[in-house]
């Protein structure tokens, strides 16, 4: 019978463990790089949220996608900002119960107030929603 004696830290420098460092960097750097994305989006950079609350219960758009109509979180697209005046263009995924679409967004901020040149809604199916003029 054989007794083996097990030294962790034997034949290492004193300090933290590769996989500590890694553990602690994600739980530092992820919530920067949230905060990073999401802190321009709280201060009003982007429309994201003031669309989908126009486009998720509207009419039309519910007959074409289903009950209930959800967007996503993420988008793609793109924002210039200067001061208080920002330009918007982005597409949100949709989702309702008969099929999916993209809510396609152009919009201008002055004085903190965003208002939508595009709010349209492009079915899977090819059916296209206009949504601005018709809340």
């Amino acid at each position: 019978m054989s007794i083996y004696v097990v030294r962790p830290f034997e034949g290492r420098e004193p300090g933290m463990s590769p996989t500590l460092k890694w553990g602690l960097g994600a739980l530092v750097g992820l919530p920067l790089m949230c905060c990073g994305c999401g802190g321009m989006w709280f201060r009003g950079q982007f429309p994201h949220e003031e669309a989908l609350a126009r486009v998720v219960n509207h009419r039309q758009v519910v007959q074409t996608l289903g009950a209930p109509v959800s967007g996503s979180f993420f988008f793609s697209g793109k924002t210039q900002a200067r001061g208080e005046a920002a330009v918007a263009e982005m597409e949100i995924a949709l989702s309702g119960s008969k099929q999916d679409g993209v809510l396609q967004v152009k919009a201008v901020q002055t004085s903190k107030v965003w208002g939508f040149s595009r709010l349209r809604v492009m079915a899977r199916d090819g059916k296209m929603v206009d949504v601005v003029g018709g809340f």
